[in-house]
């Protein structure tokens, strides 16, 4: 419903809700979403490769998300956030620290 690449949402502010869902699999707008704020839920799974196709993302924190994991997808807008984006995950890559086997 709120996610989708033929939708046409600018913001999506879904912070501190306690929402739990898997993002690995969601698209999003590629031209029109500016704006994504997840930070304070219960999302797990990845950052999905879709999210380096927005194009004008100048807004992007999925920070206390503590089972969201793996490495942050590369391109895009996605290293252009600082670490703060990305606190208290179990993410890794940049701006992170590297990815470990």
């Amino acid at each position: 419903m709120l996610f989708g690449s033929k939708k046409t949402t600018q913001i999506l502010d879904l912070s501190r809700n306690k929402f739990s869902f898997d993002l690995s699999h969601l698209t999003f707008p590629k031209k029109s979403l500016i704006w994504l704020d997840l930070n304070h839920n219960k999302i797990y799974g990845s950052i999905p490769a879709a999210l380096t196709k927005v194009e004008n993302l100048q807004h992007f924190n999925v920070s206390h998300n503590p089972q969201l994991s793996g490495q942050i997808p590369q391109g895009g807008e996605l290293q252009r956030f600082d670490q703060y984006a990305y606190f208290h995950t179990k993410l890794c890559g940049s701006p992170l620290l590297p990815c470990t086997k």
